[in-house]
């Protein structure tokens, strides 16, 4: 539990952090363009944090459309619920944040695997998106996919503490496909 939870903020906080040291490699390499620069994606990211996450109350009027939504909007009252149970094992620890942290946050990164199978799919040369396409290339080619050789579980699926094993079989009753992507 420990260590998930170390993980998961090294990560973030890395994803925030370390990950714009390598803009200015990656314009040299020819993977962005020269607009590109570490403020830039800084400031990228801190406009979507400070943004925060809104209320969508008419959310639900996308569940018969989108198995996705569905499925997001289904597993976040059952996790917030059994994480309710669990609270005191995560000191500090805010539900909503954890199931944004978590669950959101790995739909996001699988979701965009499967619905760009090829990076070169992305329009690099739009005139008003060509920007985020070309790192939308370099996340989807070094930045998706699991990294191999790891020495811990990540996964919802098959962990051994209960809030973890308990919210992952409710939620692959709801869509297994999702559920083990969490």
């Amino acid at each position: 539990l420990y260590r998930s939870s170390i993980v998961t903020g090294m990560y973030n906080h890395f994803g925030f952090t370390g990950f714009a040291g390598y803009i200015p490699k990656w314009i040299k390499q020819g993977f962005l363009g020269e607009k590109w620069t570490e403020d830039a994606w800084i400031e990228t990211v801190t406009q979507g944090v400070e943004d925060n996450i809104f209320a969508h109350p008419n959310i639900e009027e996308l569940v018969p459309y989108s198995s996705l939504v569905k499925f997001i909007v289904k597993t976040r009252p059952i996790f917030l619920n059994d994480f309710a149970k669990y609270r005191e094992q995560f000191p500090g620890v805010h539900g909503e944040a954890f199931f944004i942290g978590t669950v959101l946050h790995s739909l996001d990164h699988t979701c965009q695997d499967w619905a760009c199978e090829d990076p070169l799919w992305l329009d690099v040369d739009d005139e008003r998106f060509g920007l985020m396409a070309q790192m939308g290339c370099v996340v989807k080619v070094g930045f998706i996919k699991d990294l191999p050789g790891l020495y811990f579980h990540k996964r919802f699926k098959g962990a051994n503490h209960p809030f973890y094993s308990g919210f992952y079989a409710k939620a692959a009753r709801i869509d297994k496909k999702y559920a083990d992507v969490m």
